[in-house]
């Protein structure tokens, strides 16, 4: 079905929007991280606690900027603002943490990687927060994710895409590379802000009395808190996000130090990031056939297949044709089951509102925002500690037996794990295209008055929530 111009450039001007503020989160565990290990001089160890300590102290932010996003009242919104604040704090730090060398230390990586992660933090979350109050129709929720996330694939290929261009001596990532990844990231501010703040619109927080603070905290508390849909999504991601990473932490030296393929991280990448396009496209149009959550778990199924195929892959002259073809399979996916995701939490949201009769979306997707940084850093924080108990040292040309065993079990034997467990919970998620029509419904009626303020009626319409009458 054609989209009305208005509304194709809304979409765009939404999306776009978030390109520079992937790339600003590109190399944030797969590159820089490794990067300070080699030209700063930081150990493999120190780095992974540095950057555990780090992602849940930024994670432990996230409800607060939820808490905020949803409660904010001025002449711009709710949204805006926050991602403003989050592009200067952002970029800023950019320019500072993509730049490690000799100089900078535990103490400049620690602060310079928090306030990056921070301005990061104030733009993720009410970003697909907005989402539901953009649109109330589930495709288009579901498209609005799509685009978010190939927005997000386009800002994270760019980064590679730095390392191939004719004027640095190799493809290799460098500080180099880095630096100029910062600059790109200011820029691509300048450019994408003005048409998010002319073009999308921005609701404003409804016109009700402002309550204290301890009100507002109790009511966001109790609105997620008596939400077992959302504890259903929540488990379904955590697992999934500590595998991811626990991969994406070792990855570089997988590359690198494993496969000896370390100069064609750039050419692996964009294939991968141009397939993840092309994969969430292939899945929104799956979408009218499958619902999302059995697309959520027939791409982590996928996933689970290509950790073991990792440990498959053997250095040698075939590695890279054979990595190819491995994360060709990865990208498609992940980026099905990321996408479908961020449009299982609107459901979820609307749950909580047809419960609650309150609007916490930044608060929901503050607590995604939460686990998604907790357990990625947690996975990539335990995979470095892992590999490095074991002996595994990216210094060195070659490790032995045991220290590659304990490799192979952080990069490999546990994410697979966790990723079996998490297709299953995806499987078994309660909301489906039956229950979230239901929701709706109810939610519409409530709207227009027909209904409103009449807890019978909640009653009856939770109960048909979930098949065989259960209420998730």
């Amino acid at each position: 079905m054609a989209i009305a111009r208005a509304t194709l450039r809304r979409d765009l001007a939404y999306a776009a929007a978030y390109v520079p503020f992937a790339v600003m989160h590109a190399p944030a565990f797969m590159v820089l991280p490794a990067l300070y290990v080699q030209h700063a001089g930081l150990s493999l160890v120190g780095v992974g606690l540095t950057l555990t300590v780090l992602r849940v102290l930024d994670a432990a932010i996230d409800p607060v900027v939820g808490l905020l996003s949803d409660n904010t009242r001025s002449r711009l919104g709710r949204r805006k603002p926050w991602i403003l604040l989050g592009a200067v704090v952002g970029g800023l730090a950019t320019l500072a943490a993509f730049q490690p060398g000799p100089q900078t230390g535990y103490a400049y990586f620690a602060i310079a990687y928090f306030f990056m992660t921070l301005g990061w933090t104030f733009a993720e979350i009410p970003h697909p927060a907005w989402i539901n109050e953009i649109t109330r129709d589930e495709r288009e929720r579901h498209r609005l994710a799509t685009w978010r996330y190939n927005a997000e694939m386009m800002g994270t290929a760019l980064f590679p895409a730095i390392a191939l261009l004719p004027f640095f001596a190799t493809s290799e990532m460098t500080p180099e590379v880095t630096r100029m990844a910062a600059w790109m990231v200011v820029a691509l501010l300048l450019l994408t802000l003005p048409p998010l703040l002319r073009w999308v619109p921005d609701s404003p927080v409804s016109a009700r009395p402002r309550a204290t603070r301890g009100r507002i905290v109790r009511d966001a508390w109790r609105a997620l808190a008596g939400n077992r849909a959302l504890r259903s999504y929540a488990l379904l991601s955590a697992t999934t996000w500590l595998s991811q990473g626990m991969v994406s932490g070792l990855y570089f030296f997988y590359l690198n130090q494993y496969l000896h393929i370390g100069d064609r991280y750039s050419y692996v990448m964009l294939a991968v990031y141009a397939l993840q396009l092309l994969g969430a496209s292939w899945w929104l149009r799956m979408g009218t056939r499958l619902e999302k959550h059995r697309i959520v778990a027939i791409c982590t199924l996928l996933t689970a297949a290509t950790n073991v195929s990792m440990y498959l892959i053997a250095p040698g002259p075939h590695a890279f044709a054979a990595l190819l073809v491995v994360f060709s399979v990865a990208a498609i996916g992940v980026a099905g089951a990321t996408s479908a995701q961020v449009a299982m939490l609107a459901d979820v949201v609307d749950f909580g509102r047809l419960r609650s009769h309150g609007e916490h979306a930044g608060n929901y997707f503050a607590v995604r925002s939460f686990l998604n940084k907790f357990c990625l850093a947690v996975g990539a924080g335990a995979g470095f500690v892992i590999a490095g108990w074991f002996g595994f040292d990216p210094k060195r040309e070659s490790n032995d037996t045991a220290a590659l065993q304990g490799f192979f079990v952080a990069i490999v034997w546990i994410p697979c794990a966790l990723n079996l467990l998490s297709a299953w919970m995806a499987w078994r998620f309660p909301l489906g295209r039956h229950q979230v029509g239901l929701i709706q419904a109810r939610l519409s009626r409530r709207s227009n008055g027909a209904g409103a303020d009449r807890p019978g009626a909640d009653a009856a319409a939770l109960r048909q929530c979930e098949p065989g009458g259960a209420c998730p």
